[in-house]
């Protein structure tokens, strides 16, 4: 028997009203079962206030004129009813009564049943509210970073545009070698503000476990400039090279095909390079 089935008996258990194989299920559970005996125990004490919150029951009619002609026999000597008239009647007021208490109990254990599916519904009710609360907040989680997003791109055409537009930009062009024939570059740097972008295209998808790398070479050792990948089918890519000194010295730039981490000094194909002029 399921636990909502369980505790939908409780009402009747409280009554005493349980019997067979329902009697049996539930005194197994509830023994055992530390909720289902609370319940049982807040319907056991709301049964125990039936007689006091029980409203005055009026007699019926015959009933009045039976307990008044015997009050009257008895104060003129007269006849007294027999027992078994006397008898018959505390037995039926007796049954009244019970029905009267089983009555108002019932309507107490329907009070409960009612009151339990309000609370269920609350229940459920907040649960929906919470799942909507976190639905919105992963929602605004991803709007903020779409937001910043947008923000960072913004930025970085401002300071593109910013770079065209310096009179010390230049432009440097970038050819593909033997490991890339098809790839093709441009370097747009400005010497002064140490600030150098590069544009590709042409380049295959890197390997899995790759990236290409810029470098910036200034006369010496190459000088690692940031790793990138592909952004399309096109091979075409975007990087924005960190200031680096030896930009403002800058004699080549090139690109190589190295491990995903990175590497201090070229190990891998060269697939682009052009000079700075």
């Amino acid at each position: 028997m399921s636990d909502e089935a369980l505790l939908e008996l409780c009402p009747l258990a409280a009554l005493g009203a349980l019997d067979g194989a329902d009697l049996s299920a539930f005194a197994a559970e509830s023994a055992r079962n530390t909720t289902l005996r609370g319940e049982l125990e807040a319907f056991e004490r709301v049964v125990g206030q039936i007689g006091l919150a029980s409203e005055p029951v009026a007699p019926a009619p015959v009933v009045r004129e039976r307990v008044v002609s015997v009050a009257r026999g008895a104060s003129s000597g007269g006849t007294v009813p027999s027992s078994s008239d006397s008898g018959a009647r505390p037995s039926s007021l007796r049954t009244a009564a019970t029905w009267l208490s089983l009555a108002a109990a019932l309507g107490i254990a329907l009070g409960g049943l009612a009151w339990r599916g309000q609370r269920d519904e609350a229940r459920r009710e907040a649960a929906r509210a919470k799942a909507e609360a976190f639905t919105l907040t992963a929602l605004n989680r991803d709007l903020q970073g779409r937001l910043d997003a947008t923000q960072r791109r913004l930025e970085s055409a401002e300071g593109f545009r910013a770079l065209v537009a310096h009179p010390s930009t230049r432009i440097a062009g970038l050819a593909g070698l033997p490991a890339a024939p098809g790839a093709r570059g441009r370097v747009v740097w400005n010497s002064e503000r140490r600030e150098a972008v590069l544009f590709a295209a042409g380049l295959p998808p890197a390997p899995a476990g790759k990236a290409y790398e810029a470098w910036v070479i200034a006369g010496g050792a190459p000088v690692a400039a940031g790793l990138f990948g592909v952004a399309d089918e096109g091979g075409a890519a975007l990087h924005t090279l960190p200031r680096l000194d030896d930009v403002a010295r800058a004699k080549t730039f090139a690109v190589t095909l190295e491990p995903q981490a990175g590497v201090k000094a070229p190990t891998g194909p060269m697939v682009l390079a052009g000079p700075a002029i």
